[in-house]
């Protein structure tokens, strides 16, 4: 293996990939609440979208938003006329993608700010312990749902990991994506396909634990054991990993389609050799869905895009910029 045989194929989660029925309400959340600007807007063409995510022949509406300029841990709107399951959210214990996470400076602040607002969380902010080697790390979380299904975790750090946000902005309230999470049958081939050789994201750790306040938060029967595997690059968006030690629930993954489901629906993920990630998708267990096209599009630029299904079934799209 080579030097850049060795050197990471992604450097992390460039998107998260939402649909929507009406952007109105998604941009009255992340634009007038959260501070995240659209940093591009229009359409995927029909060429494109519709090998890329299998969504007929129609042109895709989509906005870009970003956190301070970020230019990754993003969220890209797309817009789903006829989506394929009504909207809903996911529970922690379904199979499939889960939620969206982003810091906050001040979550208590935040919380009574959406209280006023008549936005109700799901869950307050909540405190919890995660046994990590030899040292317990705090936790503080809320969860707030989103428009059309989607699920939104605020996190204040104990200790704060690089955001682009907070470094272009310190004052800002709420940081870009700060990691995407998944629930998923076989975490250890899913850690496989994204870790150090894969597609080259580092695995910060892997515990399995127990806490009542991340019960709590989960909304998980007392006492379950939760395995946690994050992964990061060098830039957000992180990777959590899930996998719970008792029967899942709701197989989400049919539903959860880039450009055909609402809601968390997929991935986005920039690479540095499209064809090298893409044969270290099918060297890792995942399936490649389309293989490369070009496009010049307001999620992409001008790019090399093409999509593969992880082993568990995530979608997701990579794209390497032509410049």
């Amino acid at each position: 293996m080579t030097e850049n045989d060795r050197e990471p194929l992604v450097e992390g989660i460039t998107a998260a990939i939402v649909g929507v029925t009406d952007f109105g309400p998604h941009l009255e959340l992340f634009r007038d609440e959260l501070g995240y600007e659209v940093a591009g807007e229009g359409v995927v063409p029909a060429a494109v979208a519709g090998p890329l995510w299998g969504s007929g022949s129609a042109d895709v509406e989509v906005k870009a938003l970003a956190a301070a300029g970020a230019g990754t841990g993003r969220i890209h709107l797309v817009r789903v006329p006829e989506p394929v399951a009504p909207a809903e959210p996911p529970h922690n214990l379904d199979v499939g993608l889960v939620g969206i996470d982003l810091y906050a400076r001040d979550i208590e602040a935040a919380h009574a700010r959406f209280s006023a607002s008549g936005r109700v969380w799901t869950t307050p902010p909540t405190t919890y312990g995660v046994s990590v080697g030899e040292r317990e790390v705090q936790v503080t979380q809320g969860v707030c749902p989103a428009p059309d299904g989607t699920v939104v975790v605020f996190v204040q750090p104990a200790a704060v990991r690089g955001t682009e946000a907070w470094t272009a902005d310190p004052a800002r309230p709420y940081t870009e994506l700060t990691s995407v999470v998944c629930h998923v049958p076989d975490p250890d081939a899913e850690i496989a396909f994204w870790g150090p050789d894969g597609l080259g994201m580092a695995v910060w750790y892997d515990v399995v634990f127990s806490a009542p306040g991340f019960d709590a938060v989960a909304g998980l029967p007392p006492g379950t054991k939760m395995r946690l595997a994050f992964l990061a690059g060098e830039r957000t968006a992180r990777i959590e990993v899930t996998s719970a030690a008792t029967r899942h629930r709701v197989d989400r993954r049919a539903t959860q389609r880039p450009a055909r489901s609402l809601g968390h629906s997929g991935w986005s993920a920039r690479t540095r050799d499209l064809e090298a990630a893409l044969e270290r998708v099918r060297a890792t267990g995942g399936t490649v869905t389309a293989s490369p096209l070009e496009t010049d599009d307001p999620l992409h630029g001008r790019a090399l895009v093409a999509a593969a299904d992880t082993p568990n079934g995530i979608a997701v799209t990579l794209w390497q910029p032509r410049g």
